[in-house]
């Protein structure tokens, strides 16, 4: 069993711990460090929290893992260890997928649920938290850092000490023009990357339409869907065919079992009110819950970690929802109770739906408003 310390004593710090204890090879927690005065002395989950120095006199040369999500700050503190002559080292979490093309520098630290493509280099100290996905020929320069469910397209390039809040999604570059992101970038939580950023923060509804260099929905032309017999063919605005999508020529109703998550890993609750039509597709990590009725009709389609509500406990809100034939729900977005989704209806990736949409509309942000 290897005996390690972690840096950073709050609440990412007790994360990493806890995919510490969880690897393979069965790492020993023997304590926490900490800068801040109040927290030194004290037991975190069963672990001791020292200060720097309590770390040199008790774990002299013990490898540390460096659990602090600020890149600049956790910069400071590795370049602290280094002179001090302790190790840094690095963590992948068992239930972490990725190909043998993914190259990892000192300081990797991966969490539960995240998937790597391949041909990807993290240099030293990139950080991905829960549930990420970064997609082939992506490059994370030193000291990068994830929030939980980014998702990165292909062809990426960040450059060192970047941040990259919660939600956020990057669409992809190309061989010859990739997506490059600047040195010490701040992308807000929620942010859909859509060109190259060369400084500054960025993210949400708060900067101006004219500034934005990430925004809460693709820029691209809205697109529909009609059916086509036992396909469906891709149109866009202007009514151009793109292609043909026939991932669904092998389409058979899924298993569903009450609050166990389908082999898509989407989950639902109240199974008995659920009614789900043919050819749907439903994205990993999303809930519906069912307890007043949810109805996905014949070739709806719903994005990664979306949510479905039948009943809101917060506002006592309760309805039934129907998501009509052909619509598209964008990763991310939330659905509320006695919502209805028009046919062919787009929501935005990361919107929030607490209003009927109509056929063939487009709706983005939170609260969704119509676009289109």
């Amino acid at each position: 069993m290897k005996k390690i310390a972690i840096y950073g004593a709050g609440g990412y710090g007790r994360e990493v711990a806890w995919l510490a204890e969880s690897c393979d090879n069965a790492n020993e927690v023997v304590c926490f460090i900490d800068d801040e005065p109040n927290s030194i002395g004290k037991t975190v989950n069963d672990i001791p929290v020292y200060d720097f120095n309590g770390l040199q006199n008790r774990f002299p040369g013990i490898a540390v893992m460096v659990a602090i999500g600020s890149p600049s700050v956790r910069q400071t503190v590795v370049d602290k260890l280094g002179r001090a002559g302790f190790p840094i080292g690095s963590l992948v979490h068992p239930r972490t997928e990725k190909s043998r093309w993914v190259k990892m520098e000192e300081g990797t630290i991966i969490c539960a649920g995240c998937i790597l493509t391949t041909n990807i280099h993290l240099k030293r100290h990139v950080q991905i938290n829960l549930d990420c996905t970064i997609g082939h020929d992506v490059v994370m320069d030193d000291y990068t850092t994830l929030a939980p469910g980014v998702h990165v397209s292909g062809w990426v390039n960040f450059g060192k000490r970047v941040y990259v809040g919660t939600g956020a999604v990057f669409i992809n570059g190309t061989v010859e023009n990739p997506l490059v992101i600047g040195d010490d970038v701040v992308i807000g939580a929620g942010a859909c990357v859509t060109k190259s950023i060369s400084s500054g923060t960025w993210g949400g509804l708060r900067n101006p339409p004219q500034a934005l260099a990430s925004e809460p929905c693709p820029n691209t032309p809205p697109v529909a869907q009609i059916e086509q017999g036992p396909s469906i063919k891709t149109i866009n605005s202007e009514g151009t065919s793109l292609q043909p999508l026939d991932r669904f020529s092998e389409w058979q109703y899924p298993e569903i079992e009450e609050g166990i998550p389908t082999k898509y890993n989407w989950v639902v609750q109240h199974r008995e009110n659920f009614k789900l039509g043919y050819r749907t597709d439903i994205g990993a990590f999303s809930y519906i819950n069912a307890k007043y009725g949810v109805v996905i009709e014949d070739y709806a389609q719903i994005g990664s970690h979306c949510s479905v509500y039948s009943v809101s406990t917060i506002d006592n809100k309760t309805g039934p929802v129907v998501l009509k034939k052909n619509c598209r729900i964008g990763s991310h977005s939330t659905i509320m109770p006695g919502v209805t989704v028009g046919e062919n209806a787009v929501v935005g990736a990361h919107s929030f739906v607490n209003r009927n949409v109509p056929g063939n509309a487009v709706v983005v942000g939170v609260p969704a408003k119509r676009i289109i």
